[in-house]
């Protein structure tokens, strides 16, 4: 139903980011059954650059963003609106043929890298990803990042987009008593958050030797439905609802 195209310039300074960002594509055709293909620069002509240009756009403005470089925001196309490969890959996501989604792009004041977006669509999967696209998602873990605590007293910061063999941690964290937090973040967290968390707690505890009961397990979310409360007590999972609270 997926599939993805790829569009990068071998000669272009992003090459390390690039290797990465196979290794991603590698994993979303195991993980999701994605199919990639990619495209050299020095491959395509003139029309067929026009074509992918027609494509990009052909996407609703909603959802792609803006797409032409300007400011500090490398985008697909350069500020002549051409085709931007020498700055940065250009990644394609197709739904039964037509483009659904574009990276990099820069919706509202959110910067989608190719590489992010990408892990995000590992992560949980793409009609997740489609239908709720983590915009709200990213700037929770930046809260977090620089406001550990509150998650908890003494609560510190480790690193966000942990890898481990069973999938990404969004924000990894210790608290006072120097025992890791493997935090997921949600939009809306359903009960399979649960198990998701689980896994990566597990994962990491595997990949760092650690016993997988000195790891905390938590979910932070703007809303939530069905009996999560319950599914997450069962699971020795925390949950943390971020709410507007009104002072005056």
């Amino acid at each position: 139903m997926y599939n993805i195209e790829v569009y990068h310039d071998d000669n272009a300074s992003y090459a390390v980011v690039f290797q990465r960002i196979l290794d991603i594509l590698e994993k979303l055709k195991q993980t999701w059954q994605i199919k990639y293909e990619i495209f050299e620069a020095q491959d395509i002509s003139a029309e067929e650059a026009q074509k992918i240009e027609t494509s990009i756009r052909s996407i609703p403005p909603q959802v792609r963003g803006r797409v032409v470089s300007s400011g500090n925001h490398i985008l697909p196309l350069s500020r002549k609106k051409n085709l931007n490969l020498k700055n940065t890959p250009i990644i394609i996501l197709k739904k039964k043929g037509i483009p659904t989604a574009v990276f990099p792009h820069l919706l509202g004041t959110h910067y989608s890298r190719p590489i992010d977006s990408l892990s995000r669509i590992l992560k949980v999967g793409p009609d997740e990803y489609i239908e709720v696209k983590g915009l709200l998602e990213d700037p929770i873990v930046k809260i977090l990042s620089d406001y550990p605590e509150a998650l908890g007293t003494g609560t510190s910061f480790v690193d966000t987009n942990v890898e481990t063999d069973a999938g990404i941690i969004d924000i990894l964290l210790k608290d006072e008593l120097e025992n890791h937090v493997v935090v997921e973040v949600e939009t809306k967290a359903k009960d399979a958050a649960v198990a998701q968390v689980c896994r990566l707690a597990a994962g990491y505890a595997n990949s760092k030797d650690l016993q997988l009961g000195k790891i905390r397990k938590a979910i932070v979310c703007i809303s939530y439905e069905g009996q999560l409360r319950v599914t997450c007590e069962g699971s020795n999972v925390e949950l943390y609802q971020i709410e507007f609270i009104r002072i005056k």
